[in-house]
């Protein structure tokens, strides 16, 4: 066991020395690859960041309806009956237009300036939740309450967030796509450059093999060399990615105090980064395998 560990040992080791004795590089070598896995894995933060958003969304089906500022209270009411008397309608909350404007001034920046103004801006309101999400159904019940006296806008809110979410799948499963495709670039470059390094000792090892060296004892320092490279590129791909990601995040947040919402940037929990490193190295390890294994069976075919 003590000399299995010895062997492998100094597999590792040549591995990190053959990375320092051609510093620069190795460093770009591991640059390029990093900006491959960087690519899905910034695309990654940017999905995850959007979905945060679409969460917080409202997208149980429902459908606003707003009345016209010069709606009374009596109009509201009658509104509202209208409204609960409808099939369509599981639930109707009415949102009287001092509420809305005390919420408003609480949800965004916009305090100051509403309080500046001479009246309220905004219109009594109700909330309507529908049966069916069906559009045509839909459709028909908004041209209907549309109809109704002092209704100003009939609005299906729910809608674009539900059309949003839809596309933040989609776009997860191109992601997959491209992270494969990547995945196999990192693979094959690895497994080339590996390849460079094969050829160029390609006398010695075939003196090693001729005092006793088998296969595996040739390929280990290879491998370990893959292995190193890919840990390296994953590792400063997640830090190129997070610093991205941070740079995003607070010019978000410096945008943040001119729009209602509030933007900013999620970044890949620890064990997601960790486990990125993790799959880069396998990858460097898989190409390193696939090259040595390959140019070993030109160098003697019987083996």
């Amino acid at each position: 066991m003590s000399i299995w560990l010895r062997v492998h040992w100094h597999a590792f080791t040549d591995a990190w020395r053959r990375v320092g004795s051609q510093p620069l590089g190795a460093a770009f070598s591991v640059l390029v690859l990093a900006v491959a896995i960087a690519i899905p894995v910034m695309a990654a933060v940017a999905l995850q960041s959007v979905g945060t958003v679409t969460s917080g969304l409202e997208t149980d089906p429902h459908v606003n309806v707003y009345l016209a500022l010069d709606a009374s209270d009596e109009d509201a009411r009658r509104v509202g009956d209208a409204l609960s008397a409808h099939p369509l309608a599981a639930a109707v909350k009415f949102v009287p237009r001092s509420q809305a404007l005390e919420e408003l001034k609480a949800s965004t920046h916009l305090a100051e300036l509403l309080a500046s103004l001479d009246r309220n801006p905004l219109p009594h309101a109700f909330t309507v939740r529908v049966r069916s999400t069906d559009p045509t159904t839909i459709a028909q019940a908004r041209e209907t309450w549309s109809r109704l006296p002092k209704v100003d806008q009939v609005v299906a809110d729910f809608e674009w967030a539900e059309r949003l979410g839809h596309w933040v799948r989609f776009a997860n499963r191109i992601l997959a796509f491209v992270a494969v495709g990547l995945a196999s670039a990192v693979t094959f470059i690895v497994g080339h450059l590996i390849r460079l390094q094969v050829v160029s000792q390609r006398e010695e090892i075939e003196v090693s093999q001729l005092i006793g060296a088998t296969a595996s004892d040739v390929r280990r320092p290879f491998l370990y060399h893959g292995l190193v490279q890919g840990g390296l590129a994953g590792a400063v791909a997640v830090l190129l990615s997070w610093a991205i990601a941070w740079w995003v995040g607070t010019e978000l947040r410096a945008l943040t105090p001119n729009y209602a919402a509030e933007l900013k940037v999620v970044f890949l929990p620890l064990m997601d980064c960790l486990a990125i490193t993790v799959g880069a190295a396998g990858l460097g390890l898989l190409g390193a395998w696939w090259a040595v294994g390959r140019e070993l069976r030109q160098f003697s075919p019987s083996r």
